[in-house]
């Protein structure tokens, strides 16, 4: 085709007569895209591949985020809703922060920091408090991303933390050259904005970019990205479970149980319908007569009852009563037993929901099929399991009050900001170094110890033992262990909730003092005044501790001994 008459097909393409034909076609078009657009998270879930369910369009290496929202949502629904999830999740979530947990720094002044920030009603609601622990372990296994939000006082160094829903981060935005380094966390939420005037609430659609809690560029954050705002101020930190190494969010802990968890539901409801079935008809009566028979029976046992008589004139028939007819006329049960359907059938069924979740069956309801399935014993791979999600927690907990100490010692008016320095290093990294210590002549030891009870009830006697065996060298005259430490490790084998409380309780504010200081001096007053025999040597330091680390072990022991 030469050129003129592509031109002059062109112009007839453009001429008013074909205007609403193309126009037609456009909408179809549109249409269809729409269309498609629309039911693209649907048909992404319903792709299968040998049985399996299709990866994202976008990676192949993880679900799309319109696909991680449906599985968060179906986690949710059955959680609410399955008795086999929801036991599942309870379970692990009891023997994970059951117990509670102990939160300990190490030195006094970084200890006062960590406890304020532990005794903040705010931070106590969403995350340091008994219930909110428990709250965040639950939704850690329902939507396997817990985003942290942290809010530090520019001046005080006061930190809380709040944290945003799993589904309003829409991307992670990494460092171009590392994968694996996040930089900053867009968020697309609906800001619900009320009216005090008129007392009526509108939500208004937002997005705005947060710096991952890692991340401090040099020259600082921009102002702005694509135009959205940048929080600068209060930077993210993700937690994530059930993913892998190249995967930017974590899968929900319960998406592989759901599949099972909804065909052991519909198996019990065909199995209680054959039941119902079994149960619809319990008598086969025959008798003589053709219709006019069937009548006269039916007439013969229906009730008399009457609302106006509120009487009865042909009771059913009594426990072991005799039916007695004419010959030909047979009254026998329907024959309901050997069934071929058993509610066991579907023990195979329940078995894989445990498989996705890591819960032995026995959990599930049914003790007998455990052998010993009680607080002092557990199979090793559920508590293996569950140690695991103690250690997780532990370095999160770590991590967050490592952040809440660095601004107490960064801000102007911190606690720690005296003799406190910031410097950077070769990496860009900024580094935060507390005052010296006095005693030491090194930085101020900002560990932090997060201790967790023991799982099972039997390890706290042997756990009490060991303890004692490690301060006092199998009885031998030194020690390896300061009383302090020893009470504290004590306390958390015995499974003492407020474990904080009693160390301060026991030795003070400050480590001196306190109800065993006073006891002692209390001891030594009531004690003659006897001079010491010449021949006599004073105790060693060492000694005298190991005596009272054997003394406070044998109160422990006895503690344990009337607990078991």
């Amino acid at each position: 085709m030469g050129i003129r008459e592509a031109i002059a097909g062109f112009g007839q393409l453009l001429a008013a007569d074909n205007f609403a034909e193309l126009r037609e076609t456009n909408q179809q078009y549109a249409d269809s895209y729409a269309l498609l657009t629309e039911r693209l998270a649907e048909l992404e879930l319903s792709l299968e591949d040998s049985g399996w369910q299709r990866l994202s369009g976008e990676s192949e290496t993880e679900f799309s985020r319109a696909a991680l929202r449906k599985i968060n949502s179906m986690a949710r629904l059955y959680w609410l809703k399955n008795p086999l999830v929801r036991q599942a999740v309870a379970v692990q979530t009891r023997y994970v922060f059951g117990q509670g947990v102990s939160i300990q720094g190490r030195h006094p002044a970084v200890n006062e920091v960590v406890q304020a920030f532990l005794a903040d009603r705010k931070n106590q609601s969403e995350l340091t408090s008994h219930q909110a622990r428990m709250i965040k372990e639950t939704e850690l296994q329902l939507f396997a991303n817990v985003f942290f939000v942290f809010f530090p006082n520019l001046s005080t160094g006061r930190v809380r933390v709040r944290t945003i829903g799993p589904d309003e981060i829409d991307d992670v935005i990494c460092n171009p050259e590392d994968a694996k380094d996040p930089w900053y966390y867009r968020r697309g939420w609906a800001r619900k904005a009320w009216d005090a005037t008129s007392g009526q609430s509108a939500h208004v659609a937002e997005t705005a970019y947060y710096p991952d809690w890692r991340y401090n560029p040099a020259g600082g954050h921009p102002a702005t990205i694509g135009g959205h705002p940048v929080k600068a101020d209060t930077p993210v930190y993700h937690v994530a479970v059930n993913r892998l190494s190249d995967m930017r969010f974590g899968v929900s802990e319960v998406y592989a149980s759901l599949d099972w968890a909804k065909a052991y539901t519909q198996f019990l409801s065909d199995w209680a319908t054959i039941v119902r079935a079994y149960s619809r008809f319990a008598w086969n009566l025959q008798t003589k007569g053709g219709s006019a028979g069937v009548a006269a029976a039916k007439a013969r046992l229906g009730t008399t009852l009457t609302a106006s008589s509120g009487r009865e004139t042909n009771p059913p028939p009594a426990t072991a009563s005799t039916f007695i007819g004419t010959e030909g006329v047979s009254m026998t049960p329907i024959k309901t037993s050997g069934a071929t359907t058993s509610a066991e059938d579907g023990r195979h069924i329940r078995l894989m929901v445990g498989a996705a979740m890591g819960i032995f069956d026995h959990y599930f309801g049914d003790p007998s099929t455990g052998n010993l399935a009680t607080a002092t014993a557990m199979e090793r791979p559920m508590e293996l399991m569950f140690r695991d999600r103690q250690t997780l927690w532990a370095d999160v907990l770590r991590d967050i009050l490592d952040y809440v100490i660095d601004w107490a010692a960064k801000a102007p008016n911190g606690p720690l900001a005296q003799g406190a320095t910031v410097t950077v290093d070769e990496d860009g990294e900024e580094v935060v170094t507390l005052a010296t210590d006095d005693e030491t002549g090194e930085p101020i030891d900002r560990g932090i110890a997060v201790t967790f009870p023991p799982l099972l009830e039997k390890a706290v006697k042997d756990t009490v033992a060991a303890i004692i065996s490690a301060a006092t060298l199998d009885g031998k005259t030194t020690s390896t262990l300061d009383l302090k430490t020893v009470t504290r490790m004590l306390l958390s084998a015995l499974g003492e909730q407020d474990v904080d409380e009693l160390i301060t309780h026991l030795f003070g504010e400050d480590g001196e003092g306190g109800a065993l200081a006073a006891e002692r001096e209390e001891r030594a007053a009531r004690a003659p005044a006897i001079a010491p025999q010449p021949t006599a040597a004073a105790p060693a330091p060492e000694d005298q501790m190991a005596q009272e680390v054997r003394r406070l072990a044998e109160a422990a022991e006895a503690l344990a001994n009337a607990a078991a």
